[in-house]
């Protein structure tokens, strides 16, 4: 497996020149000839890429040129499209390739220039911009290709079939049989000879077949599963098209007289793409638009600025893609909105629905999930509305995802950065409602897209991670297996706890002969290298367990600017002073997650825990926990029991709450992990 992370992606900037040149306008793909003149020096030479504002020329001789040096060049030279602008030079590389700028090029002279770059498209003589996928994945573990296999037919997935020649058949996905071990095609025409390469669109990225054997039968393609797949991804977000009408609309940046507007065919956080008219729009690779507007019904219209990215040939016609930014913070949060309107239809994040979520909760069977009732979360309702309100519009901290089903909630989902760089999803519940016809596979997958897609616009995103319950089957058949298929690259982990729940108001024994206190410099360095020695690395780093992140100091700094608190502290447990175990204790705003799981110790032994004067440092450091919260209103807290002795914990009393998994995935992988999500809720073949 190879893959890269979504820098590659974000490395060209609306704002910064770096790149910005070798995309400006297109390739020429043919000898195409222009003249520039220097005063009274001609320079001849070949055209090498050429905009609306812009070209690049490799001159016959060499020349000694200065940026912002005046020119003339005339394009075509002995052609019958031959025409003169007034330009500059822009750069010059090398002692024979030149940039040059046009200076207020006329608009007639732009429109020349469009029907002959179109001409020039039509017979293949442009060269498109060069596209590196940003990730590309070698999938040869069985149950997974079956996996995917299963979800491109259950959806009746499209394609195209690629031939040795360069021809192209269109296809769609029809059934899959695991006993077989078939798949069926639908083609648009007639079965190439083999081998050839299947491409099936996925969620958001190319599934490439190599098909060797294949035939037809009842007007379908068959063809074996194959031992393996190639998986390409072009983009770090997910482009989607619009759930109602969208339309976008702007003055040229060149020529303000001609106005665009056209129907939005799909769109990200960061791009949209519409159908174009070249001779018309007279858009280009690399132009920018200072200001764009973006409209649809109910809400008000966003202004952007945008680049163009690209102009593809279709069989519908030209398609333009954008890249785009807000121009300000409230853009943002506007944009933000609209695009969420278009791809998440379904659920919602603002709106009072705590009624409907708390009878979620109780309905679906939440809490009675392991040791606990409906009876001990009531006391808990005015502080969990409370906490809710004050995150309502600070969606870079948290939010909630709901799944309306009129004026109830069929799912709900929490996300929350806790930590510096890391999300955590929570407090998951699902539950069908009478008269609504839901699939169990379709809501989840609505409110985890919901939940996971907005972060990655999150500059700061670094890791995701949530604390599961270890024996739910649909999150070991999504999240626990995602884990494992990705844990040798240290980008994911699955580290398992027993999840165990203090009361802070009883006598809690102290062991005699350990003394409780706050670290020193070199017990601090020990207790770094013992969680470096004993924990993974996407553990440590996404719950920021590491030295220049421990005290929380921009996650508190965050939490603090929404009036809500985040805590971080560290003891140690000594016996003969001698250290024996530390405890990094922790607290989040109350109500914030219902389980309190971020209100939870966690200890570190400095040595062999099973030891007695271990024990009972363990104790002692849960009894010094107890006061930590008491002080601060708590009522109870909760411990991670990851240690391989634990008679401390029945000493301690400690409520059983069950076995979990901390599952933790780096942000480079959560567009897979979403696809990986995408293949698991489909429904069905049948369904």
């Amino acid at each position: 497996m190879s893959f890269n992370n979504g820098a590659v992606m974000q490395a060209d900037t609306l704002d910064g020149m770096s790149g910005r040149e070798s995309l400006l306008g297109y390739r020429m793909g043919t000898e195409l000839t222009a003249v520039a003149s220097f005063g009274n020096r001609h320079a001849p030479g070949r055209l090498v890429r050429l905009s609306l504002e812009h070209l690049t020329l490799h001159l016959s001789s060499q020349a000694s040129l200065e940026p912002g040096q005046a020119a003339s060049v005339v394009l075509g030279q002995g052609e019958r499209w031959a025409t003169a602008l007034d330009a500059e030079v822009m750069g010059v590389s090398g002692p024979a390739e030149v940039s040059l700028r046009f200076v207020a090029p006329p608009l007639d002279a732009g429109r020349r220039i469009v029907s002959v770059l179109e001409a020039l498209r039509d017979n293949g003589l442009l060269l498109p911009p060069e596209t590196r996928p940003v990730w590309k994945e070698r999938i040869d573990h069985p149950s997974r290709v079956a996996r995917i296999c299963d979800s491109l037919a259950s959806r009746k997935a499209r394609g195209v079939a690629r031939l040795p020649d360069g021809r192209k058949v269109k296809v769609t996905a029809d059934f899959f049989d695991a006993l077989e071990g078939l798949m069926g095609w639908r083609f648009e025409g007639e079965l190439p000879p083999c081998p050839f390469v299947l491409e099936a669109f996925g969620y958001t990225s190319v599934v490439h077949l190599e098909v060797c054997e294949a035939r037809e039968e009842s007007g379908l393609v068959v063809m074996p599963v194959p031992k393996e797949l190639e998986r390409y991804r072009h983009r770090w977000l997910r482009r989607a098209p619009p759930s109602s009408p969208c339309e976008l609309s702007f003055d040229h940046a060149l020529w303000p007289q001609v106005h665009v507007r056209r129907p939005v065919l799909d769109l990200s956080y960061e791009g949209l793409a519409f159908m174009t008219e070249p001779g018309e729009d007279l858009l280009y690779p690399g132009m920018r638009q200072p200001v764009l507007e973006v409209a649809m019904e109910g809400l008000a219209p966003v202004r952007l600025r945008a680049e163009v990215r690209n102009i593809s040939g279709t069989s519908e016609g030209r398609r333009c893609g954008m890249s785009v930014r807000p121009l300000d913070a409230a853009g943002a949060k506007a944009w933000r909105t609209l695009v969420e309107a278009q791809l998440h239809p379904t659920t919602k994040v603002g709106g009072d629905w705590s009624d409907a979520t708390w009878e979620l909760f109780e309905r679906s069977g939440y809490f009675r999930l392991p040791g606990k009732t409906p009876e001990d979360f009531a006391d808990q309702r005015p502080t969990f509305d409370a906490t809710l309100a004050r995150l309502e519009g600070r969606t870079r901290l948290g939010y909630r995802v709901v799944r309306p089903a009129g004026e109830a909630v069929e799912a709900t989902l929490s996300v929350v950065k806790p930590y510096e760089g890391s999300w955590m999803a929570h407090q998951l519940a699902r539950q069908g409602v009478p008269g609504v016809r839901t699939s169990a596979r379709e809501a989840l997958r609505d409110i985890y897209l919901r939940g996971y897609e907005p972060t990655q616009v999150d500059p700061d995103v670094k890791w995701f991670f949530a604390f599961c319950e270890a024996n739910v089957r649909w999150v070991r058949f999504t999240k626990f297996d995602f884990a494992t298929w990705y844990e040798h690259t240290g980008q994911t982990c699955l580290v398992p706890f027993r999840l165990m729940e203090g009361e802070v108001e009883r006598a809690w024994e102290m062991p005699a002969g350990i003394e409780v206190a706050a670290p020193t410099a070199e017990e601090r360095a020990r207790f770094f290298e013992q969680v470096a020695n004993t924990r993974p690395v996407a553990y440590r780093e996404a719950l920021d367990l590491v030295p220049e992140r421990f005290d929380l100091k921009h996650a508190r700094e965050q939490w603090s600017e929404a009036a809500m608190g985040r805590e971080r502290e560290l003891f140690v447990a000594r016996h003969e002073g001698r250290p024996l175990v530390l405890a990094v204790v922790e607290s989040a705003q109350p109500g914030l997650n219902l389980f309190n799981v971020l209100d939870g110790v966690r200890l570190v032994p400095l040595a062999d825990d099973s030891l007695p004067e271990v024990q009972d440092a363990m104790v002692a450091l849960l009894a010094r926990a107890a006061d930590w919260y008491r002080a601060r209103g708590r009522k109870v807290f909760v411990h991670y029991v990851e240690a391989t002795s634990v008679e401390y914990v029945e000493r301690a009393a400690l409520a059983d709450l069950g076995e979990g998994k901390l599952w933790v995935i780096s942000a480079s992988l959560l567009p897979e992990f979403l696809e990986h999500l995408h293949e698991s809720t489909t429904p069905r073949q049948g369904q």
